[in-house]
């Protein structure tokens, strides 16, 4: 039965330190620096167990998520910098099979590295045959399921399509709390967060986080991407443009106004932006210095979230509770104003928009968490 575990770690010198105690514990240790890492090699090495390294730029609670999605049975163990009982309760809670605190030495890590192996090595076990079976019967009453429900779906959709009342759109909750910015790449959606101080990849057809990108010295407000890099709108009121690689390597920045905006979005040809202060609308170049071409007076009461596609502005106005359509032409005049019922929640506030095939997404805060949900693009 082979000993491999896993362990994301960044610094160099945590790396040495657990290196030499799993070396001792006889443990085939795999070593990751960050969360994009470890989920690519994840299948490869198929470990046993997990090991966290907290306090680092992905937090450990973004970690445990992702990794329980991609191994719901694996333990995962977070190793603790500084002792602190609450913070291992905290990470139990979110479902870390066990904590190790620091000092790490053999003495410290021995027991919860056997639990964790014996636990994996029983009914867990990642590559045992029982775990298979499990896994096959799991797939098969799945696929039951989704007939089932399939099936009940589609009897109501023939059901509501003569009611006039609208459905309310689905909702799915992010493993963040304070999405501030939504753009589409592809096949893929990049959400950044103001408060981890990070962007998150999504794969569009399951939202399951791809990448994660962190910024320890920037908080970022918005976002636009485009085909050769990413724009990113801080709060200090910079627009950073960045290759769109792993790291999103800054290549230009530019500060084209006062204050940061609530919005960027890229048409094809041009950057737009929009502050809520001002009420105002800016179309600039899409060059290093971001020219201004021409700025509008927004015609609604307050642009919440912004984005825009090839065709039309879109905004999200909490002072109408509305999503409000534009022409790039006249973004002075509202060419629709749409009635979101999202408005209606006393918790939600929604933080960014984007188009995308025939819908329109938004993100959003709700006491204390994050959501995504879309609506058909109104006509």
């Amino acid at each position: 039965m082979h000993n491999t575990v896993q362990l994301i770690v960044a610094s160099q010198k945590d790396r040495l330190i657990l290196e030499s105690v799993f070396r001792n514990l006889g443990a085939d240790a795999v070593f990751s620096q960050d969360l994009n890492d470890a989920l690519s090699v994840f299948e490869k090495t198929r470990p046993r167990a997990v090991f966290i390294v907290d306090g680092e730029d992905t937090p450990a609670e973004i970690q445990i998520r992702e990794i329980a999605r991609v191994a719901p049975f694996m333990p995962i163990v977070i190793l603790i910098k500084q002792r602190d009982a609450s913070k291992a309760v905290a990470y139990m809670r979110l479902g870390a099979f066990d904590c190790a605190q620091s000092p790490w030495t053999e003495e410290e890590i021995r027991p919860v590295y056997k639990k964790a192996l014996n636990m994996s090595g029983t009914a867990l076990r990642l590559d045992s045959g029982q775990f298979e079976k499990q896994r096959a019967a799991l797939i098969l009453t799945g696929l039951l399921l989704s007939l089932i429900f399939g099936f009940t779906a589609g009897w109501f959709y023939g059901f509501n399509k003569y009611r006039t009342e609208t459905r309310p759109p689905e909702t799915a909750e992010l493993p963040y709390s304070h999405p501030s910015g939504l753009a589409f790449d592809k096949d893929r959606i990049l959400i950044s967060d103001w408060y981890s101080q990070a962007i998150y990849t999504h794969d569009l057809k399951d939202l399951k986080i791809t990448g994660v990108a962190s910024f320890p010295d920037t908080v970022p407000v918005g976002l636009a991407a485009g085909e050769n890099g990413i724009w990113l709108a801080t709060a200090g009121g910079n627009i950073e443009k960045r290759m769109n690689n792993e790291k999103l390597t800054v290549i230009s920045k530019a500060k084209p106004g006062t204050g940061a905006p609530v919005g960027v979005c890229y048409d094809g040809l041009y950057l737009w932006l929009a502050w809520q202060k001002e009420n105002r609308i800016s179309r600039r170049l899409a060059n290093d210095e971001l020219t201004e071409l021409k700025a509008y007076q927004y015609p609604g009461r307050t642009i919440t979230a912004f984005s825009c596609d090839a065709r039309f502005l879109w905004v999200a106005d909490e002072g109408l509770r509305a999503l409000v359509k534009l022409s790039p032409e006249e973004p002075q005049t509202a060419l629709s104003k749409t009635e979101l019922g999202q408005y209606s929640s006393k918790t939600l506030k929604i933080t960014a928009l984007a188009p995308k095939s025939g819908k329109i997404w938004f993100a959003a805060e709700d006491n204390g968490k994050g959501r995504l949900f879309s609506i058909a693009e109104p006509r």
